[in-house]
């Protein structure tokens, strides 16, 4: 579907006042609540040999802490890129731009983009652009910021319930094959609030991507978004529509965790989240709405900064109480799974794996 310029640009503004007048959906889980970690009360660990360090799609991040995609491409959201870029070269945070259309489609926005680059110069860049996009497109949205990462979003929920949205998914796979071979960069597919399955991640493997971004269900969820934008009512269930994130992130794990590096993202605000993810085969986990709602206070940076620090203390906190020096040394530990989650996996086939992980080594 073609666009106006005005279309695009005013998109990316609503979006954003939507992130920030929605929040997270009440009662909907992330399924973290269903994942627990087995404490160790002799840990042999000291604070200061513990590392936040981790690698995705072979590059080394200082932090497993990624800022998943949010915006770019309109004149009101130029200072919350500016921000971001700030706090991501402060603690050495990868960063993931919103979809690069509006920038690629009126250059004249293209510095709310580039700015990430500019602040974030020996940083990881993550840039993002739509299912479906082609090649030649994907080249100059990775130009545009010298990315070192490039997202394909599929969000077609989302286009659904866009007015301006798409209808016509077919060929997505096809043109994922395409980027992925051409691009130069490691490419990630990545989903937007809804989750991944076990099938579709097998398919996204099998098209050559390096990363998967589970995008699940728990955190902002952009059918809400889209009926927000057209003021519209949708049924209650459209709330929950989806794979909650830990679901997700065992099914995508399980299926393709030895062929593609997994990033768990939706509704992660804890360290104890971020620290379960890690357990359960994430190589990353980004966070994007709260980020939206911090940056854009009062103060906004200093709580943004204030939020880091917290979420590098819990994560080294609890990587010593359980007898890790580092993520590595986590996914090697016991995790139980309980509850309907457990019940989900089970009917999914995923028995054996996730008794897998629950089982401590011999000895141990």
């Amino acid at each position: 579907m073609t666009l106006t310029r005005d279309v695009r640009q005013q998109r990316k503004v609503e979006h954003v006042h939507a992130v920030q007048a929605l929040g997270d959906p009440t009662g909907v889980s992330n399924g973290f609540e269903c994942v627990s970690l087995v404490p160790c009360s002799a840990p042999e660990v000291a604070w200061d040999d513990v590392s936040l360090a981790t690698e995705l799609c072979g590059i080394r991040l200082e932090s497993p802490i990624l800022i998943n995609a949010m915006t770019g491409g309109a004149d009101e959201v130029y200072d919350i890129n500016r921000k971001l870029a700030q706090v991501a070269r402060r603690f050495g945070l990868a960063m993931a731009l919103g979809s690069a259309s509006a920038g690629l489609a009126s250059p004249e926005v293209a510095y709310t983009y580039r700015v990430v680059r500019e602040i974030h110069q020996d940083g990881v860049v993550i840039a993002n652009v739509g299912m479906g996009t082609r090649l030649e497109r994907a080249r100059q949205a990775v130009e545009l910021v010298r990315a070192d990462l490039l997202q394909v979003h599929f969000n077609a929920a989302q286009e659904l319930f866009m007015a301006e949205g798409d209808r016509d998914f077919r060929g997505a796979l096809e043109a994922l094959a395409e980027v992925a071979r051409g691009v130069g960069v490691p490419v990630v597919a990545k989903e937007v609030g809804q989750g991944i399955s076990a099938e579709d991640a097998i398919r996204f493997a099998d098209a050559g991507v390096r990363a998967i971004d589970v995008g699940g269900l728990g955190g902002t969820n952009f059918i809400a978004v889209e009926a927000w934008r057209r003021r519209a009512e949708i049924d209650e269930f459209w709330n929950r529509w989806g794979l909650p994130t830990a679901a997700s992130l065992c099914e995508v794990a399980a299926a393709v965790g030895g062929r593609a590096d997994v990033i768990a993202s939706g509704g992660i605000r804890t360290a104890l989240d971020v620290a379960k993810a890690m357990a359960l085969g994430a190589s990353a986990v980004g966070i994007a709405g709260p980020l939206v709602r911090l940056v854009t206070q009062p103060n906004g940076e200093e709580q943004l900064n204030r939020f880091i620090e917290d979420l590098h203390f819990g994560l080294r906190a609890l990587l010593v109480l359980t007898g890790c020096r580092n993520f590595s040394d986590l996914r090697g530990k016991p995790v139980v799974i309980l509850g309907w989650l457990r019940e989900w996996l089970e009917a999914r086939g995923l028995k054996a794996w996730m008794d897998a992980r629950g089982r401590a080594p011999l000895g141990a």
